[in-house]
């Protein structure tokens, strides 16, 4: 559900409330319920569509003296939408969306959500640059972007990347990704080098796999690099591994990942199959500012 909603909505009502000295408006400060009141009876006003209600669910402290921090609920039959906003503790000035701290850097925060133990990786941990990819094993465009990693951008920068693989299958429309995903964390456990195994050849073979035929597949996979099989199965048997596969999902989330591939090439997001010389200049872009 999206609804236009007037009026108390953004770059305007920031400036309004920087030109009011730090955003309290001035006068006594309201009582969470009458706060609550006010800003519903505003956006109830304002909204064209009938049968909209809005309800305010909580308050916290927004960070800067004279403001409030809320959540407020809109709903229209079944459907419910939360929005963000603040809101001057005497009711007087309101804006929506999130609060940006300028003094942040954006990538360095992004890097931050991101976890590095225990992942499968390849290339120095000190590299100048970190490539992090949500990736599918049986999406098409992810299949695009792995040659163009495996035969152009990795073997061009050497050392000065390092890049870390992270599952995303996307189960809705992809039936064995899934499975896969669990594959190659199995073999992860087996060491590092196993996991790269697994992934060349579950991309390699990709348009040979099938919801069917994966564990055989996967096994194959697993016997030609050498791997413990039997310790492998049981792993893929028992989803001994999916907590990892979980991590991955809970991770990406977090970070807004909805579609694979996506990358994070020192914390600036690319999304999609990727040519060359896109990555390659995300790439350069990074080393850059690394100086």
């Amino acid at each position: 559900m999206t609804l236009a909603l007037r009026g108390a909505g953004d770059a305007s009502l920031l400036l309004l409330a920087a030109a009011c000295g730090g955003g309290a408006g001035g006068g006594p400060a309201l009582s969470d319920d009458a706060l609550s009141q006010r800003v519903v009876d505003y956006y109830q006003k304002s909204i064209s569509t009938s049968g909209v209600t809005f309800a305010v669910t909580k308050y916290e402290d927004a960070g800067i003296p004279g403001w409030r921090k809320g959540t407020m609920v809109v709903s229209l039959g079944q459907q419910t939408q939360n929005i963000g906003f603040y809101v001057t503790a005497d009711g007087h000035y309101s804006f929506r969306g999130d609060l940006i701290d300028l003094t942040v850097d954006p990538l360095e925060q992004t890097m931050s959500k991101i976890s590095f133990d225990n992942q499968p990786e390849r290339g120095p941990k000190d590299a100048k640059v970190t490539i992090v990819e949500y990736s599918d094993f049986q999406c098409p465009f992810c299949a695009r972007v792995y040659a163009t990693l495996e035969n152009d951008v990795l073997k061009d920068y050497g050392d000065k990347v390092r890049f870390v693989f992270k599952n995303f299958p996307l189960t809705s429309i992809h039936p064995w990704a899934g499975d896969a995903a669990l594959a190659s964390e199995c073999a992860f456990q087996q060491g590092n080098d196993k996991f790269w195994a697994m992934y060349n050849g579950l991309f390699s073979k990709q348009g040979d796999i099938t919801r069917e035929n994966l564990k055989d597949r996967a096994g194959d996979i697993a016997r030609d690099a050498g791997l413990d099989v039997a310790r492998f199965q049981e792993c893929v048997d028992g989803k001994k591994a999916q907590d990892a596969v979980d991590a991955d999902l809970h991770e990406a989330a977090a970070l807004g990942v909805n579609s694979t591939p996506t990358f994070f090439v020192n914390g600036r997001r690319l999304s999609g199959a990727l040519a060359p010389a896109d990555l390659k200049q995300a790439i350069d872009r990074a080393l850059g500012a690394k100086g």
